[in-house]
């Protein structure tokens, strides 16, 4: 008797999960019908795709090679140096003589990487922390929320520009063989993460509540199964979210460190450092800074954009 009641309240338990993952499937489903019906964020998601495009086959559409400054010394086709955009170079030439087109290109692989690096980064660590955090609670979340009040405190730019500095006066002997490009990335990405794990956290406390999750849990269930399979899929909507809004706000971070002087223009290529590089001469050429300024503008409004419609597509208050 005890038995045949056991197998009914598994059956009970096992039917409950997966209606909730049935659930969780057609609420993805209406979201992805909802962003369809958005015009402004069909065109954003488009546009984000096509940088990405253009990050990912560059090398097909480079007429220069980016770190050769011989191109601008053929004056009869428009080069030289500092030459305005022209037929044969449609973004013009900088002060030392190189394609600024073919700089571009390779700039949006740089930009777009360290968007992603940073982002992924503090995903990992974010989401981790907040998963353990609000599951286990106590002094588990006590300890883990006090770590990220610590985080929160540390001046991320003051940090950056230290660091920086420290490798570029060889001070910092581990880094001497990293581009500094992906040490910037590294950077924002390891102080980009305590508000994503703060959300995590209370988002994880909200669903660890419900019946199903404690049902799972009389069942045996061993906790990271109850984490990651019944507990993560009802908590990815905002980190989605944030995770697209986090990567605009890295690409900017990257720009405005690369603006400062920090980076390595002698061997690497991005959209903040070809505006930073562009100041000496900004008043005579304003085109070299203006032209991968508004690149960094329109790709960064893009994901906004994309990532403003995909919170109100999440948002459980719209109907349709």
């Amino acid at each position: 008797m005890a038995t045949a009641t056991q197998q009914s309240g598994a059956t009970v338990v096992e039917e409950e999960v997966t209606r909730e993952l049935d659930t969780s499937i057609n609420q993805w489903i209406i979201v992805l019908k909802r962003i369809q019906k958005n015009r402004v964020a069909m065109v954003a998601f488009y546009y984000i795709i096509l940088n990405v495009l253009i990050a990912i086959f560059y090398p097909v559409l480079l007429s220069e090679n980016p770190l050769d400054n011989t191109p601008g010394k053929n004056e009869k086709f428009g080069g030289g140096t500092n030459a305005f955009p022209n037929l044969k170079y449609p973004a013009g030439v900088d002060q030392l003589g190189r394609d600024a087109f073919s700089r571009m290109l390779v700039g949006a692989e740089v930009s777009i990487l360290v968007g992603l690096i940073a982002t992924g980064i503090s995903l990992i660590i974010g989401v981790i922390i907040g998963l353990m955090a609000g599951y286990y609670q106590g002094r588990v979340e006590e300890t883990l929320m006090r770590f990220t009040d610590l985080v929160l405190s540390v001046p991320f730019l003051l940090f950056a520009i230290l660091l920086v500095s420290l490798i570029v006066n060889g001070e910092a002997y581990v880094f001497n063989d990293v581009p500094q490009v992906w040490i910037i990335a590294m950077v924002i990405g390891l102080f980009g993460w305590a508000g994503l794990a703060r959300l995590v956290t209370a988002n994880v406390k909200q669903v660890s509540s419900l019946e199903y999750v404690s049902a799972v849990r009389i069942m045996g269930a061993s906790d990271k199964r109850i984490i990651f399979v019944h507990i993560f899929p009802n908590v990815l909507a905002p980190i989605i979210v944030l995770g697209a809004l986090f990567i605009a706000g890295a690409i900017l971070s990257e720009a405005g460190l690369a603006f400062l002087g920090l980076g390595d223009p002698a061997n690497t290529v991005s959209w903040g450092i070809l505006v930073s590089q562009a100041r000496p001469v900004f008043a005579q050429h304003p085109e070299q800074a203006l032209i991968p300024g508004f690149a960094i503008f329109f790709l960064v409004l893009a994901i906004n954009l994309f990532g403003d419609a995909l919170r109100d597509a999440l948002d459980p208050k719209l109907k349709d």
